[in-house]
């Protein structure tokens, strides 16, 4: 039975209803928000929790103290041993992943509803009582650290860090989430123990849940498994005081195809422009083979496979981010041709119909995320953590179809300045190491 279980979370997945997700709050702990969807359907429970504990709160020179936390959920807790403690979610078939990012901490938990207490019982116990076990620890790290080397020859992974440390500076939003060797190798258990105890708290944590379960149900649960997490909430990580280096850096490595990362100031996801950012992005780099991007490199040049944008609403700082991997002896023609794209949207703004088809594609995939249990209480999640109210699902299209023509024009002025972008090349180029924005 136990090997069947994840091909059952499957099976009930795609079998939920498609219909509107209905979300009402529960009163289960102080000042903690509680979403939960009721879906009878099937015998199935998700719950996603977060906790501000991701890297932006890592300690100087502890980068990856978050992450490493993170990654030691499932390696023991009280008086389960880390082999005794995965045999006990094996047994009941309980899923359990943690994702340690730059703001939070989730932890994402699917069981079936007849093994509800038991889940909520383990996730409290790795919460409330993690060991950090020198051996796990020593595994855990290790394998981190062999992550990293690993990356080093990746140049997508050599960029993007990159990009991050020459765009965010010494803030902490530059380091690695998952730390370097050298940083980990100065973490102990000790550490761990101090850093957990005051960010997996009950300040700030945010849980979300649907599936088979009321809210009668819920609360004892929920207070069972996290009543007694302290009430602190840890201080925000001061907000960057400037950002990008704009221009074009190179880090050289040699490989047939570099990577491109590139971005500028973003938005945060309380702006008043986000919709017609997201409209903005969808146009520039995010529609897939229906972007301007994709068109004009992709399509007329054949410079790469692939090129996207996105917008990342980080709470201490928004960013405008795009990748893009071509041939070494198309990295300079790639980079021209992107800064043209930008500069003309730049200038010139969107068409109507472009709006137009933004709008459908943003509108009509939306309930594409919605198409199981565990999407709904990731989805509800991260709405919880960007700040945005229970009712958003119900608001969102009338906030996306209010968006005119000027919004987005607008905020394309805010986000694409070519002049803005900071430009990092992990590859290979007869050039200088850094060189002007407008001289790739």
């Amino acid at each position: 039975m136990k090997r069947l279980l994840p091909f059952l979370f499957c099976f009930f997945a795609v079998l939920l209803p498609s219909g509107a997700v209905s979300v009402k709050p529960v009163a289960a702990l102080p000042n903690v928000p509680v979403w939960l969807s009721e879906d009878h359907t099937q015998p199935v429970i998700a719950l996603t929790i977060s906790f501000p504990a991701g890297a932006s709160y890592d300690p100087a020179g502890k980068a990856g103290m978050a992450a490493l936390s993170a990654y030691l959920l499932n390696e023991g807790a009280g008086n389960l041993s880390a082999d005794a403690y995965q045999a006990a979610l094996a047994a009941r078939g309980i899923q359990l992943q943690m994702t340690p990012s730059r703001d939070s901490l989730t932890i994402s938990v699917m069981t079936l509803s007849a093994n509800a207490k038991e889940a909520f019982r383990l996730l409290g116990l790795a919460v409330t009582k993690p060991r950090f076990d020198a051996d796990a620890v020593t595994r855990v790290r290790l394998q981190m650290m062999q992550e990293y080397d690993l990356s080093r020859s990746d140049p997508v992974a050599v960029a993007e860090r990159g990009f991050y440390s020459l765009y965010f500076g010494p803030y902490t939003y530059g380091r690695s989430v998952g730390g370097d060797p050298k940083s980990l190798a100065s973490i102990s258990a000790y550490e761990l123990h101090g850093f957990v105890k005051t960010h997996w708290v009950l300040g700030g944590m945010k849980i979300a849940v649907a599936g088979d379960i009321t809210a009668a149900a819920l609360t004892p649960l929920l207070k069972s498994a996290f009543g007694t997490l302290p009430t602190t909430t840890p201080a925000l990580p001061p907000a960057p005081v400037r950002v990008g280096s704009q221009g074009l850096h190179m880090l050289a490595m040699d490989v047939p195809q570099p990577a491109v990362f590139f971005g500028a100031p973003g938005l945060l996801r309380s702006d008043r422009d986000y919709m017609a950012g997201m409209i903005a992005n969808y146009i520039l780099g995010g529609a897939g083979s229906g972007s301007r991007l994709t068109r004009e490199i992709r399509e007329k040049r054949g410079l790469t496979y692939d090129i996207s944008t996105d917008l990342l609403p980080y709470r201490r700082a928004g960013v405008m981010i795009g990748t893009v991997a071509t041939r070494r002896d198309s990295v300079r023609e790639t980079i021209t041709v992107l800064k043209d794209v930008l500069r003309n949207f730049v200038n010139d703004g969107p068409s109507d119909a472009e709006i137009a088809d933004a709008k459908q594609y943003l509108n009509g995939s939306f309930p594409l995320s919605f198409t199981s249990n565990a999407d709904i209480a990731a989805q509800l999640n991260t709405f919880q953590q960007l700040g945005l109210p229970i009712d958003y699902l119900d608001r969102r299209a009338g906030m996306i179809n209010a968006v005119s023509r000027e919004d987005v024009r607008r905020v394309a002025r805010r986000l694409f300045d070519p002049a803005k972008m900071t430009i990092v090349v992990a590859g290979s180029l007869p050039t200088r190491n850094t060189e002007p924005a407008d001289s790739p």
